[in-house]
């Protein structure tokens, strides 16, 4: 029998009630809290609240989690003005957890320190100088757009994302203590991705784990195959921005032999939606399309559900909760062959399309949902490899893992 630990976590984002970073916070600590006892110290003014009433639902939790608020400082005009000036404030919490840090490990001798959230390579706090075992991940944001698909994004989209990439690359090789953290003794690195483990190798010479930074709650029933009845319904979620480039998928469509039998559900909203609504009308699709906008959960699960298919055509993210939930749907996802797309999709849950040019994408994206369209055999295999496939990335399988690799830390 494994001996219970005392674990300290940085999870400056960490909320029972939220999804994105404060829910992987509040999942992750709550898994390892099946195993161990956990100290959290995460930012009072937005979390604090959430916390406190989770508690309040189910007191069993304070058992094995205690937590410590931290106030961050904020400055709204000068963010509006400058928008990285939120590391400022946010690299000045990570000092005082660190501060906090220490004097709780007087008290409570930690076994194991983890620095959790914010997943972003950028910052990793200060709990590596402590003397004690160090966990640095889910690390992230190390990836960069592809160069030859900056054009797709238009002008404003592809100047963007160039500085970025140009800031992301400066970062990654210069930023100093990135690189301190991920090589201090005694320690474990997490990558959120696949690619984020090769930069992790080819910049700081260290192996690391792979976990994502999402996940589901195991439990969800798999409510069969959608039929196609001679329409294919195809679903699209995600903020109307560049990077999510949905144009290339209304491209797609224009290309494909079969427009006429296909129906476009997209979830979302955002600054481009009438630059793509006219893109649609132009390309002759928008019969073939409804826009829903943002709608509850338990709606965009429904339209899911009642799809065929789901594609994605990002060109810069981690591994997108949207990804989980639809393949949990049992929908068969297409996707570029890119970040946390190319971890999760396999053969039998989805197809991943290269980005080698715009016209060779949008070329074969057509392939793929003509393919998917035509041949109903394979669109059933894929659906319920997708549901098996969805299952593999519940948050008590990351509990488990993540148990594992504190377990060889301390070995």
């Amino acid at each position: 029998m494994q001996r219970k630990l005392k674990i300290l976590v940085s999870a400056y984002a960490c909320s029972p009630y939220r999804g994105s970073e404060p829910g992987m916070g509040w999942n992750f600590v709550h898994e390892i809290s099946k195993y161990h006892e956990v100290h959290v110290i995460t930012e009072e003014f937005k979390w604090q609240k959430d916390i406190e009433r989770k508690l309040e639902e189910d007191p069993m939790l304070r058992d094995n989690i205690k937590f410590y608020y931290i106030y961050k400082k904020r400055n709204k005009p000068l963010r509006k003005v400058w928008p990285p000036s939120y590391y400022w404030y946010y690299r000045q919490w990570q000092w005082k957890a660190y501060q906090l840090a220490l004097a709780l490990n007087e008290k409570e001798n930690f076994d194991i320190v983890h620095q959790l959230n914010m997943v972003g390579f950028r910052e990793p706090g200060y709990l590596w100088m402590m003397d004690k075992p160090f966990v640095w991940g889910p690390v992230g944001g190390m990836g960069i757009t592809p160069w030859r698909m900056l054009p797709s994004m238009g002008p404003y989209g592809c100047i963007y994302y160039l500085f970025r990439n140009v800031i992301n690359l400066w970062q990654m090789y210069f930023k100093i203590r990135p690189g301190k953290a991920a090589t201090c003794p005694k320690s474990a690195l997490i990558a959120a991705t696949g690619e984020n483990r090769e930069y992790i190798r080819k910049l700081w010479k260290r192996e690391a784990h792979i976990i994502s930074e999402v996940g589901l709650v195991a439990g969800r029933s798999f409510d069969g195959i959608s039929e196609k009845n001679g329409y294919l319904n195809i679903c699209w979620s995600g903020q109307f921005t560049p990077g999510k480039s949905l144009n290339l998928l209304l491209d797609s469509l224009s290309l494909t032999g079969v427009k006429n039998n296909i129906h476009l559900h997209i979830l979302g909203d955002g600054r481009r939606k009438r630059a793509w609504q006219r893109r649609a009308a132009k390309l002759g699709l928008s019969e073939f399309v409804t826009w829903h906008g943002w709608v509850e959960r338990e709606k965009a699960i429904e339209i899911m559900s009642s799809s065929h298919i789901f594609v994605i055509t990002s060109l810069y993210d981690l591994t997108s909760t949207v990804l989980l939930e639809a393949l949990s749907s049992g929908l068969p996802v297409i996707a570029p062959d890119h970040c946390g797309f190319s971890d999760v999709i396999t053969e039998n849950c989805g197809i991943k399309v290269p980005l080698k040019s715009k016209s060779q994408f949008i070329t074969e994206l057509a392939k793929a949902i003509e393919l998917l369209y035509s041949d109903e055999e394979k669109r059933k295999a894929l659906s319920e490899g997708a549901f098996i496939r969805a299952k593999e990335y519940s948050w008590d399988k990351k509990g488990i893992t993540l148990n594992k690799i504190y377990q060889s830390l301390l070995a």
